[in-house]
């Protein structure tokens, strides 16, 4: 099944952490799924961690899915973040073991996962930040990869401030990272054997790699590659990277289908009622030209925040996004799903488990139909966030 799939970023607070250590592959919690809903999309029960949050997912098959973000421990003091990996095998959801990271120093042995893509079921790549092991630290690239049986970091190039946002795997030897480092858009490739850096210089156009953030990365083949961030959407034509005009200036997710079919999400700020707001923003490549394309805002309060955080394609008339937005009278923030049909785009019905928080970061979608998207909720009682799934 071919996927289409692009990570998200959520608004969390920046992990950390360096180390080693082998992870096993047992799964150490699980949970049982329910049935794909034939109508909308419903919650699938997933492993308790508290103070969870999933950010990206990726999937290789309907019974071969992953889902990455961040556990932020609480066990001892100081409170740290933990690379937190999920896996759905066809019948329940299940954490599974990342490798321990190691002390940064005085930091506690913290880091988070951004991203997540899937070349094959042993050829999995997940990427974040950590902090360490050197003091003082500003925090840099994490990478870690699935080989089927277990996951082990694997070594980049470090560069200080900050880490990677999202990966996409077009093969084996073929796979980009992007994030940020120090304030400038970072790009890391795979080529089999070794990452390595783009320099700034590799990337053509004005403010390419000045001060932004680049929080996606698709890619329909190894010449048409997608990144897109705050301020900055660019390209790969196979040999170079340049930067390419947008309408939106605050991009979040990416998804390519071919040299003249992409899309991606966002927000677009805007002033109402004397007061200055985000509303969700989608824009098309057709191969010329980046354009906005009309979507529907579910938020009744002009002055309120609306986002859209992640894109998948199954094909061209068949997309989703996926946000979240302030417009719910039953909780603070509300789930947002949103459908492509090859003529426009229009809400679809997301369910609001917690009461008092409800988001979803990024989405996965199959040839088959289905459909997966993460992202974490919260109740009134608790101030605890925990993982979210749904699916159709």
């Amino acid at each position: 099944m071919r996927v289409h799939h692009a990570a998200a970023v959520a608004r969390v607070h920046p992990g950390h952490q360096s180390g080693a250590g082998a992870a096993t592959a047992d799964p150490v919690v699980t949970a049982a799924a329910t049935p794909a809903a034939t109508t909308g999309f419903s919650v699938v029960p997933t492993p308790s961690v508290p103070n969870g949050n999933l950010l990206a997912t990726a999937a290789i098959a309907d019974k071969d899915i992953w889902a990455v973000g961040y556990d932020d421990v609480q066990t001892a003091p100081p409170a740290f973040d933990s690379p937190l990996a999920e896996h759905f095998n066809g019948t329940s959801w299940s954490v599974v073991p990342t490798p321990t990271l190691s002390s940064g120093g005085i930091n506690p042995p913290a880091g988070q996962f951004f991203g997540v893509a899937a070349a094959a079921s042993n050829d999995v790549w997940a990427v974040g930040v950590k902090v360490g092991p050197d003091n003082p630290d500003f925090g840099e690239q994490l990478i870690e990869h699935w080989n089927g049986t277990a996951w082990s970091q694997v070594t980049s190039p470090l560069v200080e401030g900050d880490g990677l946002r999202a990966v996409t795997a077009i093969s084996a030897n073929n796979v980009w990272a992007v994030g940020t480092a120090s304030g400038s858009a970072l790009i890391e490739h795979w080529n089999g054997t070794a990452w390595s850096i783009v320099p700034d210089s590799a990337i053509s156009g004005v403010g390419a790699a000045g001060t932004s953030t680049l929080l996606s990365v698709s890619a329909d083949a190894s010449n048409d590659v997608w990144a897109v961030g705050t301020e900055t959407l660019l390209h790969f034509n196979g040999t170079t990277w340049s930067e390419v005009p947008s309408p939106i200036l605050h991009a979040n997710s990416v998804t390519a289908l071919s040299l003249t079919d992409a899309w991606a999400v966002g927000t677009v700020t805007v002033f109402a009622d004397h007061r200055q707001h985000n509303e969700p923003a989608i824009e098309h490549w057709d191969g010329t030209s980046w354009s906005i394309v009309s979507s529907p805002n579910p938020n009744p309060v002009p002055t309120r925040d609306t986002a859209l955080y992640g894109i998948a394609a199954i094909s061209a008339n068949d997309i989703w996004a996926v946000g979240a937005g302030n417009f719910s009278t039953t909780s603070g923030t509300a789930t947002l799903i949103e459908h492509w049909n090859g003529t426009s785009w229009t809400i679809i019905s997301s369910p609001d488990p917690g009461t008092a928080t409800n988001a979803l970061f990024a989405v996965t979608a199959l040839s088959d139909g289905t459909v997966v998207a993460v992202g974490t909720q919260e109740n009134n009682n608790t101030g605890v966030p925990t993982p979210l799934i749904v699916q159709n």
